[in-house]
């Protein structure tokens, strides 16, 4: 009885495999993480069918390059990094919808553009008032300079030259106003309820650790394609996918082990995690050696709940979309964001999520 222990814990042991040095999984798993660069911009429809665009808007909620000219947004579109991972041979890459697909708070976009009407308006009716003012100037000037002579008849100090200067801009200014009126309706007719759309334009390449990238035409060498975003709620995850739709060889490829994401193997309390991504973008990235990504490590810290897994990962902006592994080196969740105030505790689209987004 006492051999079959042995043959017992073999058994085990190839079951389960065997916990990986860190490095060796980092050398093992980093040129299957990409860095994604999106370039986008937002068009707005009006309800009169123009349009407008914006690369974005800022912390305040204002616009960003708000413009009428695409010419223009597209020399200024905005630019986001963020992390990715092959998932199998045809060049598929898993990350994060906020990564491909920022949203924008369409409530936020009515409200400045009412009050971008609103202020234009009132613009024009400054400049209206104005005119106002400037003919009633005239017609006091004019009567100023009306008197009777003595036989009783309407005489005028001005001159021919005088009169007819005033009678032109009197005309003047009466079809200023009328065209300011037009423009002021026009404008008006503008204002937002829920009768306007707003669609997303992107364009995306990657790069690899060891890449050279110096400019928007280095990830370009390696366009992609947005393939789908996820419709649930919690699960923030997207699939990109090279336009080669080929995995390049060499490149490591991550499992999706549908058993491991079951519910009774769920990650535990103070459980090794690790995350490979490239942390705060090219700014961090870029080195003398080309870009390289990052390696980072914790602990989970919450019992997970079948939404997020919360670890002590650190993170920055430009880690969204990478992979976190257990220390056998299995794909565990797709880190998507941190916790206000701190670097140090961050959340992951389980496992479980993953698998249900990619049936």
């Amino acid at each position: 009885m006492k051999q079959l222990y042995p043959l017992i814990a073999l058994f085990i042991f190839v079951l389960t495999g065997c916990k990986k040095n860190p490095q060796d999984i980092f050398n093992e798993q980093k040129s299957g993480v990409v860095l994604i660069c999106n370039q986008y911009y937002y068009d707005l429809t009006l309800a009169s069918g123009e349009h407008l665009y914006f690369s974005g808007l800022d912390e305040k909620g204002q616009f960003v390059n708000l413009t009428s000219n695409l010419a223009n947004i597209r020399r200024q579109p905005g630019v986001l990094n963020g992390t990715g991972f092959f998932i199998d041979n045809s060049g598929n890459i898993l990350t994060n919808r906020h990564v491909v697909a920022p949203a924008v708070d369409k409530v936020t976009v009515k409200n400045n553009i009412n009050n971008i009407i609103q202020n234009y308006t009132k613009y024009i009716q400054a400049l209206q008032d104005s005119m106002s003012q400037r003919y009633a100037a005239l017609q006091q000037y004019a009567q100023q300079n009306i008197y009777q002579d003595y036989y009783g008849n309407t005489r005028t100090n001005l001159s021919n030259e005088e009169i007819f200067a005033l009678q032109q801009e009197v005309e003047t200014l009466k079809a200023q106003y009328e065209q300011a009126e037009n423009l002021k309706n026009s404008v008006w007719n503008n204002i937002l309820s829920d009768n306007f759309s707003i669609r997303l334009h992107s364009q995306f390449g990657i790069a690899y650790d060891g890449d050279n990238v110096n400019s928007w035409d280095d990830f370009m060498k390696r366009p992609c394609s947005l393939l789908r975003v996820s419709e649930d709620a919690h699960s923030d995850l997207a699939l990109l996918q090279l336009n080669s739709k080929q995995t390049p060889d060499g490149h490591y490829v991550f499992t999706i082990d549908n058993d491991l994401a079951t519910d009774d193997k769920q990650l535990e309390i103070n459980q090794s995690v690790f995350m490979i991504g490239y942390n705060y973008g090219m700014a961090l990235a870029k080195t003398d050696n080309g870009i390289r990504a990052q390696f980072t490590s914790g602990t989970v810290t919450q019992q997970p709940d079948g939404k997020r897994v919360t670890y002590s990962i650190p993170s920055m902006p430009g880690s969204s979309g990478s992979p976190v592994v257990d220390d056998y080196g299995r794909l565990v969740a797709v880190n998507f964001a941190k916790s206000n105030g701190s670097d140090n505790f961050n959340f992951g689209v389980p496992l479980m999520r993953v698998v249900a987004f990619l049936r």
